[in-house]
């Protein structure tokens, strides 16, 4: 019986080990902020959004199918430090070779040297460029506490 016990006692104690991250005291308070991108009236999907601060650590997040993102900082959906940010808004063309068990081999084998050849390239981008990168997108924003950060990035050609 006594055997069983230090046993559970010891599952115990090295799940808990794991189970908590204890968050930095000394980090910055975050705070929540949303963006929506559109791009041509229509919601951008799959884009990486990065707020860049020149005195605050920046943050990143991934546009849903409705062109909104969550911000974070540390973790994910976390937040974002309170300060000025300039503002890249990415979205690269993705390749993706279809399932080999729905085209022929000599269709998978034509498909994959293809990519392999696009993929030598640069990357093509799905947005204007000028907003890949935070000098110049001419974006930015000012990331407040308290205040409701919602911002939302109508993109144009």
């Amino acid at each position: 019986m006594r055997t069983s016990q230090l046993a559970l006692l010891l599952i115990v104690t090295v799940a808990g080990i794991g189970c908590g991250k204890a968050r930095d005291p000394n980090r910055p308070k975050t705070v929540p902020v949303t963006a929506v991108v559109t791009y041509q009236g229509k919601p951008v999907e799959k884009a990486t959004v990065t707020f860049a601060g020149a005195e605050v650590r920046g943050a990143v997040g991934h546009t849903d199918d409705q062109g909104e993102v969550k911000l974070w900082t540390y973790e994910e959906a976390d937040g974002v430090i309170p300060g000025t940010y300039e503002v890249a808004i990415r979205k690269l063309e993705v390749l993706a070779l279809p399932d080999p068990e729905t085209v022929s081999p000599a269709e998978y084998s034509r498909l994959s040297r293809q990519m392999n050849s696009a993929l030598s390239g640069a990357p093509q981008h799905l947005l204007p460029k000028r907003y890949a990168s935070e000098e110049t997108s001419g974006l930015t924003v000012e990331v407040k506490d308290p205040g409701e950060n919602v911002f939302a990035f109508e993109l144009e050609d």
